[in-house]
């Protein structure tokens, strides 16, 4: 009946809402994702594309979460119909948000830590609960689960690196792709940067990692390019959007071109793409 319903909800008009509390869809701010590309959607959500297959990370268009407003609408379904993989990183609802994950197209897989399955696993999707180093093999390359230092649960709040929060390092024919979620600054980003090598990571650069400490992050991943997140679409309930990353006059100083911050809807070729 679930499955049912969420299929139904599915063949709507492209861009109608199912859900009443999720954003107006806006196809001229959210255009189709680039083909073997990051696109960035706002706030902790990008949409990787290899080869036509989707993965999303942190996708959460609600139009309020923890405190925040969002300030802009959000991608229409259309533009994640190609979406086979969403990747959440934990349970806070800035991150996990159940409205929009009900939105995407039956079939999609979720990757996640132990504290987010409980919320989910009433919506008709394949959860597969990943430990710290397990992998996700899909067409073309793997994901796999690396260690995050933050708290897991949706209201818990200390941190640790034990698994409850999770990294994602994504394997692809043209360039290994880092996403961090949420953490603070720890040895887990060296780890990273020694064993997987990515091309491009993606820093959540937010009230866990920010000034020097996220710069250490982004040299320690030894990354060609990183993007940094945690902005855009989404403001404090009395205050605006932050239209650009913490610290950002900083960070553009320490790191110069390896820093590459997109606007939302914007795409970042992956390094090899053909």
């Amino acid at each position: 009946m679930i499955a049912a319903a969420l299929l139904a909800g599915w063949l709507l008009v492209s861009g109608g809402s199912a859900h009443a509390d999720l954003g107006a869809p806006d196809s001229v701010l959210f255009g189709e994702p680039m083909r073997n590309a990051v696109t960035f959607w706002g706030h902790a959500c990008c949409y990787i594309d290899v080869d036509g297959f989707g993965i999303v990370t942190d996708p959460v268009f609600e139009r309020t979460a923890t405190g925040r407003r969002r300030t802009v609408g959000i991608p229409p379904r259309d533009r994640y119909a190609g979406a086979r993989v969403v990747l959440i990183s934990h349970a806070h609802n800035d991150h996990l948000g159940l409205e929009t994950l009900a939105s995407f197209p039956p079939g999609t897989v979720v990757l996640c830590p132990p504290p987010v399955a409980e919320h989910i696993d009433e919506l008709g999707f394949e959860v597969r609960v990943m430990k710290l180093g397990e992998a996700y093999p899909y067409p073309g390359g793997r994901i796999i689960a690396v260690a995050a230092h933050h708290t897991g649960g949706r209201w818990s709040i200390r941190a640790s690196s034990d698994g409850r929060a999770l990294g994602w390092v994504i394997e692809t024919p043209y360039g290994t792709v880092y996403y961090s979620g949420d953490t603070n600054y720890f040895e887990g980003f060296a780890e990273v940067g020694s064993t997987y090598h990515p091309d491009v990571a993606i820093l959540s650069v937010s009230g866990h990692l920010h000034s020097r400490d996220a710069v250490s992050a982004a040299l320690d991943t030894r990354a060609r390019f990183v993007i940094p997140v945690h902005h855009g679409a989404y403001g404090w309930l009395f205050s605006g959007e932050r239209k650009l990353p913490r610290n950002y006059e900083e960070m553009t100083w320490l790191l110069g071109p390896l820093l590459v911050t997109l606007g939302l809807g914007k795409s970042l070729p992956l390094p090899n793409a053909p």
